[in-house]
């Protein structure tokens, strides 16, 4: 039988801590994938943080009206996926800041282009972790790895050919065991969240400001859908929220009591 090396770290990135789990036939394919992991999760917080000066986010967020905005294809690429949810959730996921736009007037055009219709401030708090760590898995098994995990901030993915036994904690209740294979598991509390200081969202969209938010998890095929999706359940309409877990393929997890 061959022998497996598996390497593990916990480091900042993200603005929380993330941990990841590489194995590998050797040890230096393990140690090389943890690091492809890692420089993954550093590109997609350089591509994507709010604030940060030459950012993605902020270009587009500074961009005026009728503007065209030169991209990296994994902004592009989430930018589709935003709107694809927005629409589909009829506002339910909803990463512009009340009163400033929709991420609906983002058109991407292309793979590195995005055309701004109307000016919108857009805080992609609500997804960006789980696109991470998605790009994060795509680098390790390019890199060699041959099973691992990711998670940032309890936004986790792993793949391999095992199920990884895991425990999910929701709004107090006792912590449920789950057993996770080649997916992602995203939770969302909103009385425990304690977002980045430059983080100005996640926000419900309007006209569910006034519903009561609930504790929420979801194992999705994918970190970045699993992660949007707890928060159509945190404020969305539970008829609205089934119909958009079985459309993503999508399970939420519920507390044992």
């Amino acid at each position: 039988m061959c022998q497996e090396h598996r390497v593990s770290r916990l480091r900042p990135a993200l603005g929380t801590l993330a941990g990841i789990e590489a194995r590998a036939p050797t040890d230096r394919l393990a140690q090389r994938a943890l690091a492809a992991g890692y420089a993954a999760l550093i590109h997609v917080e350089a591509l994507l943080h709010p604030s940060r000066a030459g950012s993605d986010l902020a270009r587009l967020n500074a961009s005026a009206a009728g503007s065209h905005v030169a991209v990296h294809p994994w902004t592009a690429e989430l930018l589709r996926l935003c709107r694809e949810l927005c629409l589909l959730s009829a506002g339910c996921f909803e990463p512009a800041l009340p009163t400033l736009g929709t991420v609906l007037q983002w058109l991407p055009a292309g793979p590195r282009s995005v055309y701004v219709r109307r000016a919108a401030q857009v805080d992609l708090g609500g997804i960006a972790k789980g696109f991470a760590v998605d790009r994060a898995i795509a680098a390790m098994r390019a890199a060699g790895a041959a099973a691992g995990l990711v998670n940032a901030g309890g936004d986790l993915r792993v793949f391999g050919p095992e199920a990884w036994p895991l425990w999910v904690r929701l709004g107090g209740a006792d912590a449920r065991p789950v057993l996770l294979r080649d997916g992602a598991l995203a939770g969302s509390d909103p009385g425990l969240s304690q977002p980045p200081a430059e983080h100005r969202g996640y926000f419900p969209p309007r006209h569910l400001r006034r519903s009561a938010p609930r504790a929420a998890a979801v194992m999705a095929p994918s970190a970045a859908v699993a992660d949007a999706l707890t928060k159509v359940l945190v404020f969305g309409a539970r008829g609205r929220s089934a119909a958009l877990l079985a459309r993503y393929r999508a399970q939420e997890i519920r507390p044992l009591n």
